[in-house]
């Protein structure tokens, strides 16, 4: 019998996935209600914001660093660019198609990283090799 150690990681991505048809599933009910799909964004950011705050804050306060200027502006860009277009999207979209169709796009995200990595030449890409990557 596998020990539950072994199992842990699998446990939590299944609940994981449990978790985001969930959310699409509840934010479609939203949306169809006539609830603004940026409302929406807005709301679940504070909820998050309010139950990941103080454990991050008991957790992390003698880790963190000092949170200056320079700090505070590197999480907005980040925000800004990263997590809040891709939700609005997301649940502009959800609002005109099903949640299975926006669930199966959001797994099309490593992609569309991966391949502006490599438009930025952040990452190389050789089709040359088995491995694709750069040859040494």
């Amino acid at each position: 019998m596998a020990s539950v150690k072994a199992c842990a990681p699998y446990f939590y991505m299944i609940v994981s996935q449990f978790a985001y048809a969930g959310s699409s599933i509840l934010g479609k009910l939203a949306l169809g209600q006539g609830l603004s799909a940026l409302v929406f964004v807005v709301y679940r950011h504070l909820i998050a914001m309010l139950i990941l705050a103080p454990l991050a804050y008991v957790l992390e306060r003698n880790r963190r660093p000092s949170f200056s200027f320079g700090v505070m502006l590197k999480i907005f860009i980040l925000a800004m660019l990263g997590i809040i277009i891709q939700q609005n999207v997301y649940y502009v979209g959800l609002h005109l198609i099903s949640p299975t169709v926006a669930s199966a796009l959001g797994n099309a995200i490593p992609t569309f990283t991966f391949l502006l990595a490599i438009v930025l030449r952040m990452e190389m890409l050789n089709l040359k090799t088995v491995k694709g990557g750069p040859s040494l």
